[in-house]
């Protein structure tokens, strides 16, 4: 990557962080896309405080959710991944906007995407006293006069956020297994997660993730005895749009990795 690429109006020491940032995102044997990097120090941080001009924006782009919706309650989460993806003529900035109710409390990780940073999370994380039901969240993408707008629901339930139990035992079963086959993940066993479950009101196979400013970490097991108490894990490097690896464990104990379309990932309609 040349610094010709780069937009005239950025000053030279932006772009070359902008670039240092791409070369150091390892997704290692994850698909790698444009724009991946687990930077979570947002690289708008480094860009001038007023909205760039749009002098230099030209071409077109399409705007895409990864998942259009989350199940949730107060003290839960959930996870968006906003892609644009530009046409062979595209330049310059895309701008994001987020309307929200502010007791889902909205966090987006990046307000600005171009051609080599092209992904943005959207987080979330009701608080009390957001009622249930649909909760409608509007991302508008504005680029060179043009504004796409795309609606992510978060489908609020009536759940509790429970004391740790037995979730924690199957993801540190991972963790273990992470250290001596994965030790380029580093050690997830001192690291600090937020926690909650996936998918609300779904019992018989529980859903877990654990999310910090790292790491998504999904879990789900069979609520089931021996011998069909299996357990998954999917890890994603956040900032990256494709995880970087899952696993499955067996009754037995045995873990062996596994495709990462092979880990359980529903995509719910609003129940309202």
């Amino acid at each position: 990557m040349t610094h010709h690429h780069f937009h005239a109006s950025r000053q030279w020491s932006v772009a070359a962080i902008i670039l240092l940032a791409l070369l150091a995102c390892s997704c290692e044997e994850a698909p790698v896309y444009p724009g991946d990097s687990p930077d979570q120090a947002t690289q708008d941080d480094i860009l001038p405080v007023d909205p760039p001009s749009d002098e230099m924006d030209t071409g077109t782009f399409s705007l895409h959710c990864i998942n259009t919706s989350v199940r949730s309650y107060i003290g839960g989460g959930g996870v968006f991944i906003i892609a644009i993806k530009p046409d062979p003529q595209f330049s310059g900035t895309v701008q994001l906007a987020v309307e929200a109710d502010p007791l889902l409390a909205v966090q987006l990780t990046r307000y600005r995407l171009d051609e080599f940073i092209s992904y943005a999370e959207l987080t979330v994380e009701p608080c009390a006293p957001i009622a249930q039901g649909t909760s409608t969240i509007t991302v508008r993408a504005t680029h060179h006069g043009r504004t796409i707008t795309r609606q992510l629901g978060v489908d609020l339930y009536e759940w509790e956020q429970y004391e740790p139990g037995t979730e924690i035992i199957k993801r540190d079963e991972f963790v273990s297994w992470l250290a001596k086959e994965h030790p380029e993940v580093g050690d997830l066993s001192a690291e600090q997660f937020r926690r909650y479950m996936t998918y609300p009101q779904i019992l018989i196979v529980e859903h877990w993730t654990f999310l910090n400013q790292d790491w998504e970490f999904r879990v789900c097991f069979h609520v089931m005895i021996p011998p069909h108490d299996w357990s998954m894990m999917l890890l994603r490097r956040r900032g990256c749009a494709q995880p970087l690896l899952a696993a499955r464990r067996d009754s037995d104990g045995t873990i062996a990795e596994i495709p990462v379309d092979e880990y359980p990932v529903l995509l719910l309609s609003a129940h309202h």
